[in-house]
């Protein structure tokens, strides 16, 4: 509707001052008088006219969907068309209401005369119609590309997240498997343990982010259950920046992450190891660094679905602007660090 407003207003005042030119210009020549004034009023109404026609036309032969060599051809036609119209009906209207035309006779050279004057208004009026619409789909092409990149980002987001509970929950599971045979009272904690997981994922499913407080309660369970399998070879330790604990990261990313350091990297480890969780805040960036006992082996590639389904969560939430990397930082440690955005 407001585009409907805005392309009578348009229309009216685009008319309305191509009369006001004419009128001025003939006034000066032949005189004002009421005959000049039904002149431009007249050619005021059929121009008006006449465009909307063309208009009219336009949408309901859908050229305004044509490519650009397809519409030009039709357009300069009917440009044209409309010209050579009010190029004759003006040459009898000029004859009704300015008496002096009426000596000059009707030839071709006054017909083009007349065609060229009334060419430079519709040929103006056209361009500024077709380029408000082709501006216009224009606008409307990127929207839709933007939406369906969105689309296609939270649908690419919500498989990423749709892979990880199966395969967290798989892992879990294989973990108090081993803790029915050795210790049947400790296995039922660790169930325990595990429904506080799955109720907090499952809280958590329709989120892109949560607090990181969440995060690392939900951290806390599931190391829970791997202290309750390794007992006295896995030590963890925290070293969190207060300030940090409100700021937004992506559900189960740390989990994740950590579980990888457990099965990769402590549970190869005669001795077990530990795990020290660490954040703080870096300029506008949280900055989280996991480090743990053991080895990482790229090429080996121990836990692809894991650590690439970080990475591509990091990338499809964050546009690039997070980072991950994963090294060696001497022969019996691994370091994970992640640096993520806390505003845009």
């Amino acid at each position: 509707m407001q585009k409907y407003k805005l392309y009578w207003v348009c229309q009216i005042g685009g008319w309305a001052f191509f009369m006001l030119i004419e009128m001025i210009s003939y006034g000066n020549v032949f005189g004002f008088n009421k005959l000049l004034t039904l002149n431009v009023v007249v050619n005021f109404f059929i121009g008006l006219g006449l465009t909307h026609l063309y208009r009219l036309f336009l949408i309901h032969t859908n050229w305004l969907t044509l490519s650009s060599a397809k519409l030009i051809p039709r357009a300069s036609i009917s440009i044209v068309t409309i010209s050579v119209l009010m190029a004759l009906l003006n040459i009898f209207l000029d004859r009704f209401t300015v008496p002096l035309l009426r000596q000059l006779p009707i030839d071709g050279v006054l017909v083009f005369n007349y065609l060229f004057n009334w060419s430079r208004y519709i040929l103006m009026w056209a361009l500024i119609y077709h380029l408000f619409q082709y501006w216009e789909r224009s606008l409307q092409a990127e929207k839709d590309r933007l939406l369906l990149q969105a689309t296609l980002k939270e649908n690419q987001y919500h498989n990423l997240r749709t892979q990880l509970n199966p395969h967290f929950l798989f892992n879990s599971l294989n973990s108090i498997r081993t803790l029915i045979d050795l210790n049947p009272d400790l296995s039922k904690e660790a169930i325990t343990r595990l429904s506080g997981l799955l109720r907090s994922s499952l809280q958590m499913n329709n989120k892109k982010t949560v607090p990181l407080k969440n995060e690392i309660s939900t951290l806390e369970d599931y190391l829970a259950i791997e202290k309750i399998r390794f007992d006295e070879r896995l030590n963890i330790s925290y070293s969190l920046d207060q300030s940090t604990l409100s700021m937004e990261v992506p559900p189960m990313m740390l989990q994740t992450l950590v579980e990888n350091s457990v099965k990769h990297g402590i549970s190869n480890l005669k001795n077990g190891g530990f795990v020290n969780i660490k954040t703080c805040q870096k300029e506008s960036k949280l900055c989280i660094e996991i480090s743990n006992s053991g080895q990482y082996h790229p090429k080996e590639n121990h836990d692809g679905l894991g650590l690439e389904n970080t990475k591509e969560r990091l990338l499809l939430l964050y546009e690039g602007k997070a980072t991950f990397e994963i090294s060696n930082m001497n022969e019996e440690v691994v370091l994970t660090q992640i640096c993520i955005p806390t505003h845009d």
